[in-house]
């Protein structure tokens, strides 16, 4: 290992519980090869840099020695299942990234111990065999078949076709990565990274486009064998480049002009082996002489092929818009975006807590995206691109199978209580549930002794002495915990304060306050309070001047009716029409009322 001369890589490590739900801190990492200890953090991550051969020998088809470093690795914590791992894979100047999901000592059947042989990588020693075995398959069927679907998931058989080994099913884009890692050294130039990714996302996409395992019998997708599919090595460390190339474009496959399907994407390595479809290694000598990976895949597929997106996502209905959100982006998506980052921050405590979840890209939401960036190995831009909202959707994807919080304004109401007292070191939607309700009766200037807590989604101390101060209120034991009386009467005060939170009485002749200043925060459906009243006051005025605009009730509910007369002002009077009050629909409606009602007094 001394003789690297400052040649360096990374082994990062992820650990999780519960299928990747919970991230697990406190636990201890030991390099075995340097008697190195870490701790993960409160993330779930260790990181250490330890020495790697030099990157020069990655990019030459032969070279004299192993072009990586191999390391093993013990991971332990107290309660669960240990992990020894051997032969994790180096690379000098790339990030190997080793996620292991731990398993409960108690929900483990005795079992103490879990030992994973890492294989060696598939272009160094592996057995000629299986290097110059033949990949080819029946062509797939063209015509009259259903659009291209990248699937969530993807079964895996651990093994050639016909052999007794198990089957695995993971998540396609983690598919993707470690097949990409197993199969290509990530020292390569970036654009044969990216050849070499489309090439196995295509060759993934036809056997499931076509069924061809299933077709015969088989209860899987496709196998983990080279010899007949690609090389997948079951929990293999993953590379960090890889995993950001393959985050940007899991969803994209090789195509021929004219048809739909993927096409068949043989590929060899090229030295050892040889093929009619892709040569690996091929690909970084293209790359080397400024091919980009378009023009690499057309090389070796032919110039009637096209790089095209999967036009299904399954279990993603929520595609990337298109636009990159920033800060002073509005609308729908950026409410989606903040949810979507607060149910992630549940558990992943380190990345903060947005505030006031609107639809306004403020600095809170800016902020929570740089964090989330760092966390999962992004770019650290504080913008939202189509890398960054796949990847965030992908992790709410994971953890909200833990627990749903889809609407904090419609579902927080009248909650139930969840069976369980909450205490100090919880953390989870009904934690979050109850930091709502203990902030609304706070903000209902009833009870000012009653202070205000961060919502995050942890029952901290700042929680705790709330839920006591609320307990001194109704007369209950001042414990801090949340027990079911506790909880009832927190509850009911709640949903007796709602018409003081959220008045819903109407004021007759003109509007009171008009014209009200833009309260810097769009309003959409979900929203409530004195604002979305005075919208719908706005609106039941100008109806009656404009019959194209629909009188609505005036509660102070941005629900369906609201956004529809919304849709209708806004399809009236020129605007975008996306059912959201933003700065320009609220100007125009204070505009409009104003023409409308020009013989009213303003009431100031």
């Amino acid at each position: 290992m001394n003789g690297y001369m400052g040649a360096r890589g990374t082994i990062v490590v992820r650990l999780t519980h519960m299928e990747g739900r919970l991230r697990l801190s406190g636990a201890t990492v030991e390099i075995l090869n340097r008697g190195e200890r870490l701790t993960t953090d409160i993330n779930g991550i260790a990181r250490a840099v330890v020495p790697a051969p030099p990157k020069s020998l990655s990019l030459a088809p032969n070279p004299p020695v192993r072009p990586f470093a191999v390391y093993d690795l013990r991971i332990s914590l107290p309660g669960y299942v240990s992990i020894t791992v051997y032969g994790v894979q180096v690379f000098d100047g790339i990030e190997s990234v080793c996620s292991y999901d731990m398993v409960r000592l108690e929900e483990a059947g005795g079992k103490t111990e879990d030992i994973i042989n890492q294989s060696p990588h598939g272009l160094f020693m592996y057995p000629q065999d299986m290097q110059a075995a033949d990949r080819a398959a029946t062509a797939f069927a063209t015509a009259e078949e259903p659009a291209v679907i990248i699937p969530q998931n993807v079964t895996v058989h651990l093994g050639p076709p016909n052999s007794n080994a198990v089957n695995v099913t993971v998540p396609f884009i983690d598919y993707v990565k470690n097949v990409a890692c197993s199969e290509i050294y990530p020292t390569w130039p970036e654009q044969s990274l990216i050849a070499n990714i489309n090439a196995e996302v295509t060759f993934v996409l036809n056997r499931i486009y076509t069924e061809w395992y299933p077709s015969q019998g088989y209860d899987f997708d496709i196998s983990a064998s080279p010899a007949f599919d690609q090389y997948f090595v079951d929990r293999r460390e993953i590379f960090a480049n890889v995993e950001r190339i393959v985050d940007g474009i899991f969803n994209n496959y090789i195509g021929r002009r004219g048809f739909i399907e993927p096409i068949f994407a043989q590929f060899c390595d090229g030295v050892r082996s040889a093929c009619t479809g892709l040569s690996q290694w091929g690909t970084v000598d293209l790359a080397q002489q400024g091919y980009s990976s378009l023009e690499i895949v057309r090389y070796y597929y032919g110039q009637n092929t096209e790089i095209r997106q999967g036009t299904i996502v399954e279990g993603e209905p929520d595609s990337y818009g298109g636009t990159p959100l920033a800060t002073g982006s509005t609308g729908a998506d950026v409410l989606i975006l903040q949810n979507r980052l607060n149910r992630i921050a549940i558990n992943y405590p380190a990345i903060p807590f947005i505030r006031l979840p609107e639809g306004v890209y403020n600095s809170d939401t800016e902020t929570a995206v740089r964090v989330f960036q760092q966390t999962f190995g992004l770019e650290d831009t504080g913008t939202v691109d189509r890398d960054t909202w796949y990847r965030i959707l992908y992790i709410y994807n994971a953890v909200k199978k833990l627990a749903e919080l889809e609407s904090e304004g419609e579902e927080l109401q009248g909650g139930q209580y969840p069976g369980n007292p909450l205490v100090a070191g919880d953390r989870g939607p009904n934690v979050l549930r109850m930091e709502w309700y203990i902030n609304a009766i706070s903000r209902s200037g009833q009870f000012p002794q009653v202070p205000t807590v961060t919502l995050n989604g942890i029952y901290d101390s700042e929680t705790e002495n709330a839920v006591r101060v609320l307990q001194g209120i109704f007369g209950l034991t001042q414990s801090g915990r949340v027990d079911e009386p506790t909880w009832n009467s927190i509850t009911e005060l709640y949903n007796e304060l709602e018409d003081t939170l959220y008045p819903g009485q109407t004021t007759g002749g003109a509007v009171s306050g008009w014209p009200r200043p833009y309260p810097n925060a769009p309003l959409q459906r979900g929203s409530r309070g004195d604002n979305v009243y005075y919208v719908q006051e706005l609106l039941n005025v100008i109806s009656r001047y404009n019959s194209a605009v629909p009188a609505v009730e005036a509660d102070g509910i941005f629900g369906v009716n609201t956004r529809d007369a919304v849709y209708a002002f806004q399809n009236a009077y020129g605007l975008q029409v996306d059912g959201i009050v933003g700065p320009l629909t609220w100007e125009k409606l204070n505009a409009v009322y104003g023409e409308a009602e020009d013989g009213l007094p303003a009431m100031g």
